[in-house]
């Protein structure tokens, strides 16, 4: 992962791999967890999630969870690759 990737991408990224170690990319995840461990507040994730979900890169389930489309997986995978 670049360091000069927004946390936006940073999120994307890291709730692709968490919803991959479940064994789908598209696992609906509580989104409080990743952003514990990214070290964001929960007032900045939720800007972000707001955004990320306006751009179709993923889905909101309730208040706190939320899955990756195909348009996130894609992004996700593609800065996991041009990060190699």
């Amino acid at each position: 992962m670049s360091s000069k990737s927004t946390p936006d991408e940073r999120f994307l990224i890291k709730l692709y791999q968490t919803a991959l170690a479940t064994g789908d990319p598209h696992a609906v995840l509580d989104y409080r967890g990743i952003a514990k461990a990214m070290g964001q507040k929960e007032t900045a994730m939720k800007n972000i999630i707001k955004h990320l979900a306006q751009a179709n890169f993923l889905k909101k389930v309730g208040e706190t969870k939320v899955y990756l489309t195909d348009r996130g997986c894609a992004l996700a995978l593609n800065a996991l690759e041009s990060a190699d």
